[in-house]
């Protein structure tokens, strides 16, 4: 190294030494070496034999790596704060929800069997407390998959939590559509994050978008049959549930289609997902009118703002808007395809040439 590098090195290790407290007497003393020998260091006359760099760089507080290079690797510092920040915040967290819970479940219980002499709402707050615990408190703990497994525990106490209402509440029709919703939910937020996960197959995962919408789409049909068979009215499945449902997710199986497979910039996206919103919110109500057999809406008239034509009025409004933003994301697409075609010929043009 250059003398300016023996010189940084020594003015680091001597103010890292002062900033310890410590002579170099005692420094020398710690590291088993003579006081002549940390004073060449530090006026930058010679290095330490290279075993003694761990145990300087300990003396000193300062990491080998900053000691090697004599600067202060103040990103280093901050990352090992961070993480003894994060360990300390959840052992505090931990511990805290596991003596809170363990005190509640406790608590109730013996509340409970002194008041009413028998468990009666104690079997409420069982699984409420493991539903607070799997979403809180599990997920800490050092178990292989603990996202995936607080998803497992926390759906089961969910469920639980909801068979003990209802056995509870004299019974009837709505645990069905409750548990329904809740695997309906699991499947909508879920399905797209397992079809995306390594151990699935690649020619899977880049089908993903697609056998989400199929899988959510199936989902959403059955959760309508379950509540209308609960509902008695199962016979309306085929006539009014499914053609509503067809018209609702249509938009929403082009738009993620066209997000996901079509090959252009994101102004032209943004564009067709626009112009396929202004569709939708054109042809919604009026299909949706029709299969229920009501009388079809009264026409936009901007001219009349009363109650018979303000919903058609606003209606109309809006889709002017969206084909305003479309029409100006296409364009907005149209120019930034030619910018981007005209740099990239530029750069494929040799220098000097035109």
């Amino acid at each position: 190294m250059t003398h300016s590098a023996k010189q940084d090195f020594g003015d680091f290790v001597a103010e890292h030494r002062r900033g310890t407290g410590r002579t170099q007497r005692e420094l020398a003393s710690m590291l088993h070496v003579t006081e002549s020998a940390v004073s060449k260091w530090e006026r930058g006359l010679s290095y330490p034999d290279i075993s003694l760099l761990p145990a300087l760089a300990r003396e000193l507080d300062v990491g080998v790596q900053e000691l090697v290079r004599a600067s202060e690797d103040h990103e280093g510092r901050a990352d090992r704060r961070d993480a003894e920040s994060y360990r300390e915040w959840r052992s505090a967290v931990l511990w805290t929800t596991l003596i809170a819970y363990a005190i509640a479940i406790v608590t109730c219980f013996i509340v409970n069997l002194s008041v009413a002499h028998a468990l009666t709402w104690f079997w409420v707050v069982l699984p409420a407390v493991a539903l607070a615990f799997s979403l809180t408190t599990l997920p800490l703990l050092r178990i292989p998959h603990p996202g995936w497994s607080s998803l497992g525990a926390s759906t089961v106490s969910l469920l639980a939590l909801l068979l003990v209402v209802w056995l509870g509440s004299g019974q009837g029709s709505w645990l069905l559509i409750a548990v329904s919703g809740v695997l309906l939910a699991i499947v909508l937020v879920f399905t797209p994050i397992w079809l995306s996960l390594p151990a699935v197959p690649a020619a899977v995962r880049q089908l993903n978008v697609l056998l989400t919408l199929v899988v959510g789409t199936v989902a959403i049909l059955l959760f309508l049959l379950i509540l209308l068979a609960a509902l008695g009215r199962a016979d309306r499945w085929a006539t009014v549930a499914v053609p509503i449902a067809a018209i609702a997710l249509i938009p929403v199986w082009i738009a993620a289609l066209v997000i996901r497979y079509l090959p252009l910039n994101g102004l032209g996206i943004a564009a067709i997902v626009t112009a396929i919103g202004a569709v939708a919110t054109l042809v919604l109500d009026p299909a949706i009118t029709s299969i229920l057999g009501e009388p079809a809406p009264l026409p936009a008239d901007l001219s009349r703002w009363q109650s018979d034509t303000i919903d058609a009025n606003v209606l109309f409004l809006v889709v002017a808007g969206l084909v305003v933003v479309s029409a100006a994301l296409g364009v907005a697409s149209v120019v930034q395809a030619r910018i981007t075609r005209a740099e990239a010929r530029a750069l494929r043009t040799p220098s000097g040439r035109v």
